[in-house]
């Protein structure tokens, strides 16, 4: 709280730029590759506030844009695919990531597996 923002570490200040946002009460809160440049542990950490601001009642609608699967997290309950800047497949999050859906999406077989909630991708 005390330091400047230009001395903060890039996960922190992900975290300061959510925090503003969220003081505004917003009822909906565009998250753009929020993890872009972060380590594995800021990264899963910056996920942990987005999980707990998504868990919040009366909390804000989010829409969460990523290149990376394993960051959409459950809370995020559709997921829309754009490819060449139009709609590829929209809905469920379950019925869109999908090791088939994805290896056309990617034109190249991937496989998809769940751990701990999440999903994640893979090069077969």
């Amino acid at each position: 709280m005390e330091r400047p923002y230009q001395s903060l570490s890039q996960g922190e200040r992900q975290k300061v730029l959510i925090a503003r946002a969220l003081m505004a009460e917003p009822e909906l809160l565009i998250l753009d590759e929020p993890c872009t440049g972060l380590d594995l542990f800021s990264r899963e950490h910056l996920l942990d506030v987005i999980r707990q601001v998504a868990s919040q009642t009366g909390g804000p609608t989010l829409i969460y844009v990523t290149h990376h699967v394993e960051e959409i997290l459950p809370c995020f309950s559709h997921t829309l695919l754009l490819k060449k800047g139009e709609v590829y497949q929209s809905g469920l999050s379950s019925d869109v990531l999908t090791s088939k859906t994805l290896t056309q999406f990617f034109g190249t077989t991937l496989k998809l597996e769940e751990r701990r909630e999440r999903k994640w991708l893979s090069i077969v």
